[in-house]
């Protein structure tokens, strides 16, 4: 019996299943940028004539960015980045918002055009946090010499106008901005602070002077250690640089923490272990984010009284207490900051000269007893080392000794186990002519040597 097949009872060959149709975006990507967008964030509150301006880098002499107001002066920008194991991106999408009052309908309608969007490869953030304004003019106070092998140029009193002026030669963009009162009178009083002043007819004449200008560092550094330092500067610089190392252990000591130690040479008054001190461990090296060091850097750079410290990062009283005599901590606190502050915005042939400044006797601190406190910990970590390599060393030698008998055991069981396989294949001939007395007979090789 035949059937006739009804038609459209089968899918026709043309059509394809609707799971193997493209699913690309709707909307597409452009191209990456060349220049990409960046975001900052922006003091509340600021001047409409505020600017993002090329100034010269107090530290590197190059040029950098920073905002200018005219009447809240100068912003350095500080980025806060993630690290680069864990990769992040910014989403920014803005819509344009138009209004329009229809007169027919008589009511106030809201037309919004086609959202636009960006996305950056990096979630880097910079904020604008106050710079004083005394280290941007620092590098026309002390110049940089000419080169490497001249002597620095000689100082001479010049009047406000003439640190303005060579300011305005370095950054050009700055010009416009020194015409007004609030930036020129605070680069004014900021020159006063740190220089010798003559009065020179109806202009007064200013001098750089250092130890004026050690003075107002030291200050500076003492209110970032009042407010704590960050908590990696704390760990890396201070409590491990003060770690004191024990040069062994007793044995009592050893069987309470179930660890055979063989020396028996004890440390009075150690706490922290040899293992745990800076000259036994590696510090891996990290991509630090500048975001470490924003709230030291803020206060560094900021000498306004009304500006508001930040609060500190940790509780130092929960941490546990540093072993050293009174006052050393808080005296390589202070020169930690100090460290802090002329590496990232003094240049370096003036911050040297500060930094030998503060250990000769033109310092206002004395730090002798933290220099003999660190003189005194580094031999410890000599000895400590001395000793650990002495322990290493025998326990290496018995480690050796131990391999030898081991080597000479085995060799000796193996002489004797061939011995053996050569008595258990010999025939009972061979053992009977080994009984033979040959005493005074010649050997075969004998008959056939040459005459």
């Amino acid at each position: 019996m035949k059937t006739r097949a009804t038609k459209g009872s089968g899918k026709s060959a043309t059509e394809t299943p609707e799971s193997s149709k493209s699913t690309g975006p709707k909307i597409p990507l452009g191209a990456d940028s060349a220049n990409p967008l960046q975001l900052f964030i922006l003091p509340e509150g600021i001047s409409n004539e505020a600017r993002i301006i090329t100034l010269q880098n107090p530290r590197s002499l190059e040029e950098s960015r920073y905002l200018v107001c005219p009447e809240r002066e100068f912003y350095e920008f500080k980025a806060f980045t993630e690290p680069k194991t864990t990769p992040r991106s910014w989403l920014l999408s803005e819509a344009e918002i138009l209004g329009k009052y229809e007169t027919v309908e008589a009511e106030f309608v809201k037309k919004s055009t086609e959202p636009t969007g960006y996305v950056t490869r990096n979630a880097t953030l910079f904020i604008a946090t106050p710079i004083d304004s005394l280290f941007l003019i620092l590098p026309a106070l002390a110049p940089l010499p000419p080169s490497k092998n001249t002597e620095l140029p000689k100082k001479l009193f010049l009047s406000g106008d003439d640190y303005l002026e060579k300011l305005g030669f370095t950054s050009p963009q700055l010009n416009s901005f020194l015409r007004a009162e609030p930036i020129r009178a605070g680069l004014e009083k900021r020159i006063a602070t740190v220089c010798d002043r003559v009065e020179g007819g109806d202009e007064t004449m200013y001098r750089l002077n250092e130890e004026k200008l050690l003075d107002e560092m030291l200050k500076k550094a003492k209110k970032i250690i009042s407010s704590g330092l960050p908590a990696s500067m704390e760990e890396k610089l201070v409590r491990k640089a003060l770690d004191v190392p024990i040069l062994g252990i007793t044995r009592e000591q050893s069987l309470l923490n179930g660890d055979e130690v063989d020396t028996d040479l004890t440390q009075p008054g150690s706490r922290t272990p040899a293992a745990d001190t800076p000259d036994t461990q590696t510090t891996s090296s990290t991509d630090i984010a500048a975001s470490s060091f924003s709230e030291a850097s803020s206060a560094a750079t900021s000498f306004t009284e009304d500006f508001m410290a930040p609060p500190p990062i940790q509780n130092l009283k929960t941490l546990p207490i540093i072993n050293a005599p009174d006052g050393v901590a808080d005296l390589l606190r202070l020169r930690t900051a100090f460290f802090f502050i002329c590496s990232n915005y003094i240049a370096p042939h003036l911050s040297e000269t500060l930094k030998k400044m503060l250990s000769s006797s033109k310092s206002a601190v004395d730090f002798s007893p933290l220099d003999s406190h660190l003189a005194y910990l580094a031999k410890m970590r000599q000895e400590a080392a001395s000793m650990r390599s002495i322990a290493d060393f025998s326990r290496k030698r018995s480690m050796i000794e131990d391999e030898d008998s081991e080597t000479r055991a085995e060799k000796k069981r193996k002489k004797e186990e061939e011995e053996k396989r050569k008595k258990a294949g010999e025939s009972q001939g061979v053992k009977k002519l080994k009984k033979v007395n040959v005493t005074g007979m010649k050997k075969m090789s004998d008959f056939f040597k040459k005459k």
